[in-house]
């Protein structure tokens, strides 16, 4: 009795276990491939969808074989709306093969509608970094910097800067649009009678009285009275019309968008090689042992963030040659200031000068230009040959 009650409980622990790993090979366990049929379709659980996922590296502008995209099975919760996803095996393939890359794909990775195209037109890269950074309804420009006008090369990448320039302006005539004075001529009548004054540089005494015998045409000027005699002379510039400079602030709050060149390393094409310097010209090579000196080279452009019509703006002054100054401002400093335009009135009324006055002496040697400072790093040293 006792030894039945044995065979009946080990009979049992025998179902049971069969039992377990039915469930749990059958039903329990994630499937890895599909069970296929007599005609060798691939049956894709319901819960479950094939995705395209590259079986190798493929090349941007390459076009994708059979071979380089194989299917992966994933749940169908976890696919991204975006990949290339099904359940007849056909289908996906016939939606990447033979297509092109836009992109680089990378090995094991699901392959995306935005990955390939058909046309070859469309095979635009995905566009710089730098544009990723620039801010809708804001646009990027470079202008040319130097030491000088590049806060002494402190600028770095995502700083904030105000752009001033400076210009000379000049009076014009409005009708020529060319700058004052004008020349003046003699108008005379049919009968040769002078009809217009004249200025006159030199006079002869000749039988027919006093004439004018100017070498040249008389220059421009116009008849004013001597402040202590009274008597009328015929006034002429002793040089051309002075332009008169002025500076202002003309973009504030710019960003820094990159100082220098933007690197060139992810352009594939179009880089020209520098042949290397033949031997014996220029500077020799550096001897066994010794470290080659690498000079940086300075930034000489720097790229702003600006808005449309600030880019305007500066296109314009670069093309009429005006000086482009730009001044560093705090970081998170949004003050917003107003600033009136700069030139020899404003110096003397706001900054208390004084306009000195004529004296009987002076400094010798006499001095008609400021002397401006040599920067010994601006000093170019001629290369010995």
């Amino acid at each position: 009795m006792r030894r039945g009650r044995i065979l009946i409980l080990f009979a049992l622990i025998i179902i049971m276990g069969v039992l377990a790993a039915y469930l749990v090979i059958g039903r329990g366990g994630p499937e890895v491939e599909g069970t296929p049929t007599e005609e060798g379709v691939v049956i894709v659980p319901s819960d479950m969808v094939m995705v395209v996922v590259a079986a190798q590296d493929i090349a941007r502008g390459s076009e994708i074989p059979r071979d380089a995209i194989v299917l992966q099975q994933m749940p169908a919760d976890m696919v991204v709306e975006t990949w290339i996803a099904g359940t007849d095996e056909e289908t996906l393939f016939s939606q990447v093969q033979e297509r092109r890359a836009r992109i680089d794909i990378a090995r094991g990775i699901p392959v995306t509608t935005a990955m390939i195209t058909e046309k070859a037109g469309e095979l635009l890269g995905a566009g710089s970094d730098a544009a990723i950074a620039i801010p809708p309804g804001y646009t990027a420009i470079a202008i040319p910097m130097t030491r000088l006008s590049g806060v002494a090369y402190a600028l770095r990448d995502g700083d904030t800067v105000d752009v001033l320039i400076t210009m000379l302006m000049v009076d014009l005539n409005l009708d020529f649009q060319t700058m004052l004075p004008d020349h003046n001529l003699i108008l005379v009548d049919s009968d040769g009678n002078i009809l217009t004054g004249s200025g006159c540089s030199r006079v002869s005494r000749t039988e027919m009285g006093l004439e004018c015998t100017n070498d040249e045409p008389p220059p421009v000027g116009g008849v004013v009275s001597d402040e202590d005699t009274g008597v009328q002379l015929y006034a002429i510039p002793s040089e051309a019309q002075r332009p008169r400079l002025f500076t202002q602030r003309l973009v504030e709050a710019a960003t820094v968008l990159h100082v220098g060149t933007f690197p060139l390393e992810d352009i594939e094409e179009g880089i020209v090689a520098i042949p290397t310097t033949e031997e014996g010209v220029g500077a020799p090579p550096p001897q066994q042992g010794e470290t080659e000196v690498v000079v940086p080279t300075t930034p000489d452009i720097v790229t702003l963030i600006v808005t449309p019509q600030d880019a305007l703006a500066l296109n314009w002054a670069m093309k009429v040659g005006a000086d482009i100054v730009l001044t560093l401002r705090s970081p998170g400093d949004t003050l917003s200031t107003d600033t009136v335009t700069v030139n020899l009135q404003y110096l003397i009324d706001n900054y208390n000068i004084t306009v000195p006055a004529k004296l009987p002496y002076g400094i010798e040697p006499s001095t008609d230009k400021p002397i401006v400072p040599i920067l010994p790093n601006d000093i170019v040293v001629p290369v010995q040959q």
